[in-house]
């Protein structure tokens, strides 16, 4: 069981990697901020063979009109409530107390990160009724990211003698250039805004860095960075596996995969595709 963070450039092949973990027998469910998953070629085919899932997420950064929002001041914050905060909010809370019938097969991935603050953002714009982040706002970030990762690990922590609820969780991010400002070496860290750029890595189990290289016959190989290395310095894994890996699941997870539980697959004679009232209502 692991908490997981992929973070790298756009493109660099994290949703796909997150994708991938069906190919150990799981079922990765994602919680697409991004609006992207459903519109990937490469993953439609996973979607339609049910191996990887999607609740969609339906609220926008704001619900006002684009001409209503750009007449907006910098003292005037939406006018109407932000919903996409409170929706994910309520996602992670329906993963939390009603899993699926098979959630022991679901890694919920949070995708992603980076989308998750600008939703943030505007929650706290509308409270604070103005368009601008303060340095006491900083403090809010930070508590609800907090708060936030929380809630998605404890997802695949055991409960005492009963299993997590759920294998492993996935959280994606881009990723940002840093200048450290004392010793003016350039890092490669996560796009998060705020102080949890640099805790998260306390926080996960595995962090790895996404990327992909292309060679002079225009071939892409996708690839994972496992451990800190050059610029890259917050990379970190609890797996004795590479620095440098292929961005899939069954390999950087080898001999990790699913196995039914006894008493499931006992359980009506045979095995069934359980789907609980999470897939019905909000996946596909």
């Amino acid at each position: 069981m692991s908490s997981i963070v992929l973070f790298g450039p756009p493109g660099g092949g994290k949703t796909t990697l997150a994708a991938s973990m069906h190919k150990l027998g799981y079922i990765p469910r994602f919680i697409d901020l991004d609006r992207k998953v459903r519109t990937m070629l490469n993953l439609q085919p996973l979607l339609k063979e049910g191996k990887i899932q999607v609740i969609d997420f339906k609220s926008k950064l704001t619900e006002a009109s684009f001409s209503k929002r750009v007449k907006l001041g910098p003292d005037t914050g939406p006018l109407q409530q932000p919903q996409g905060y409170l929706e994910l909010a309520d996602i992670i809370t329906e993963l939390e107390e009603d899993p699926s019938e098979d959630h022991l097969r679901v890694v919920p991935v949070l995708d992603s990160l980076t989308r998750v603050i600008e939703h943030m953002k505007r929650w706290i714009f509308h409270i604070q009724k103005r368009n601008t982040i303060s340095m006491p706002d900083w403090g809010t970030i930070l508590t609800n990211l907090e708060e936030l990762l929380d809630a998605m690990v404890n997802l695949q922590v055991p409960l005492g003698d009963e299993p997590a609820r759920y294998p492993h969780v996935i959280l994606i991010a881009h990723d940002k250039l840093e200048k450290d400002e004392f010793t003016g070496q350039v890092l490669i860290k996560p796009l998060i805004d705020g102080a949890m750029r640099d805790k998260i890595g306390s926080v996960v189990d595995e962090m790895y860095y996404c990327t992909v290289e292309v060679d002079k016959q225009g071939e892409a190989e996708y690839l994972v960075t496992t451990k800190p290395v050059g610029k890259i310095n917050q990379a970190r894994t609890s797996r004795e596996i590479d620095t440098y890996m292929p961005a899939d699941f069954s390999e950087l997870f080898k001999g990790e995969e699913y196995e039914e539980p006894e008493s499931i697959s006992k359980k009506g004679g045979e095995k069934k595709d359980a789907k609980g009232r999470n897939a019905k209502s909000r996946t596909k």
